[in-house]
């Protein structure tokens, strides 16, 4: 499985439909996943009605799909792999934050990392949690060694205010966790360090922000 840029679309088929959990704005939450898209907008991208324009852009796919806004060019993608588990970014890092940041004053509501990570482990819905939870960690600690500061904050960003992520596995879980000290969970954290590492590391050349993670089934 290899991603594929169609029009101004990052694509990726599974193959095969795999269980979900995505913090994107349609459909989020548990559910389903055939075909991962990550589409590239204008930066000045108003979000007026993105599941018209994500399905519009995901006619003629493989459903259901799970469907990213980014303005970030989607050609530059990262991607990690380890053991089970591999990722597919795309690193846009035009407003970079700390979560709990507390410094005052306006901040840009667009700039996102959008993360697939898909498994070869087939995960509960509670190991999907697990494994969500450990992609978001080692994303922070990836921005962290990268030096990404914050705008929000004094030291480092742990992502933006708008990142989007999806969690993908076979179907039949029957595995519960998935924090970095099991096996498969240790290979989510490693495949995302490694693509968020990459991006980070490259964003004086691709920091051109994104906006919104939209899911559609």
């Amino acid at each position: 499985m290899n991603p594929v840029l169609r029009g101004d679309a990052l694509v990726l088929d599974l193959g095969d439909v795999h269980r979900s959990l995505s913090s994107a704005v349609l459909g989020g939450g548990l559910g389903w996943v055939r075909t991962w898209m990550n589409l590239q907008v204008e930066r000045g991208y108003d979000c007026h009605d993105p599941e018209s324009d994500l399905r519009k852009a995901a006619t003629g796919l493989e459903a259901p799909v799970v469907g990213m806004l980014t303005a970030t060019p989607v050609a530059r993608f990262t991607t990690g792999a380890q053991g089970c588990a591999r990722t597919v970014a795309t690193v846009g890092l035009s407003h970079p934050l700390a979560a709990a940041g507390t410094v005052p004053g306006p901040l840009p509501s667009v700039g996102t990392i959008n993360l697939l990570v898909i498994l070869a482990e087939p995960l509960t819905d509670a190991g999907l949690v697990n494994a969500l939870q450990t992609a978001v960690e080692a994303k922070a600690q990836a921005l962290a060694a990268a030096q990404v500061p914050a705008l929000n904050a004094d030291g480092f960003a742990t992502g933006t205010a708008t990142d989007s992520i999806c969690i993908a596995c076979p179907p039949g879980g029957r595995e519960t966790f998935a924090g970095p000290a099991t096996p498969h969970g240790a290979d989510v954290a490693r495949a995302v360090y490694q693509a968020v590492m990459v991006g980070a590391a490259a964003r004086p050349e691709a920091s051109e922000g994104s906006v919104l993670g939209v899911e559609s089934g």
